[in-house]
């Protein structure tokens, strides 16, 4: 396993930690009393450990930042796109709705020179 990928299991391991913590271990009988307050509990932490999961998991896509300008096309004009984020430059974040709720992605941003627009490759 590489140093990325302790670092993430390491944050995960922390998440989780939390997560026993705030439902188990740190909550006292009267804050989670109803069965609708504990499953409350369970389902937030479940969808915040899956939208934890799913923004690690889509930081790893290649997509993120392709080699090749060819994988990312105009969606007016179909040719290939040109960088349009400087070198050394953070990646553009975008928030996207995904089933377990908002997460940020970060991906290349591409421009297309006869058709002057900004896009985000099509690739999911």
């Amino acid at each position: 396993m590489d140093g990325k990928m302790r670092t993430i299991q390491e944050r995960w391991k922390q998440r989780t930690d939390s997560a026993f913590e705030r439902m188990i271990a740190g909550k006292s009988v009267a804050e989670l009393e109803t069965m609708t307050q504990r499953e409350d509990m369970a389902v937030l932490i479940s969808r915040e450990l899956a939208a934890f999961l799913l923004e690690e998991q889509v930081a790893l896509d290649p997509a993120v930042q392709p080699s090749e300008a060819a994988s990312a096309c105009c969606p007016k004009c179909g040719r290939a796109g040109t960088s349009a984020v400087q070198k050394g430059e953070a990646l553009p974040e975008r928030t996207v709705v995904t089933r377990t709720g908002e997460i940020r992605v970060r991906r290349q941003r591409w421009r297309c020179p006869k058709c002057r627009v900004i896009f985000f490759s099509a690739r999911r």
